[in-house]
């Protein structure tokens, strides 16, 4: 089972076990962290705990923040 993640402007499949992955795992797989990334299902920004189930496709944006 996969999820398909849209990431830097790559398609990447990234395996599963079961039928959903919450967000933060999905994250972990990815190398990447919760606090500096965003998780995007259609129009729905996802938080940690919400899941995505095997053959859904989400984007995945860095968080970037800055100053004067």
């Amino acid at each position: 089972m996969a999820v398909k993640v849209i990431y830097r402007g790559k398609e990447l499949d990234i395996e599963i076990e079961g039928k959903s992955i919450r967000v933060d795992e999905l994250l972990r797989k990815l190398d990447l962290s919760p606090s500096h990334s965003i998780v995007i299902k259609g129009d729905t920004i996802l938080n940690e705990k919400d899941r995505v189930k095997d053959g859904e496709t989400v984007r995945v944006v860095n968080a970037i923040s800055g100053g004067a």
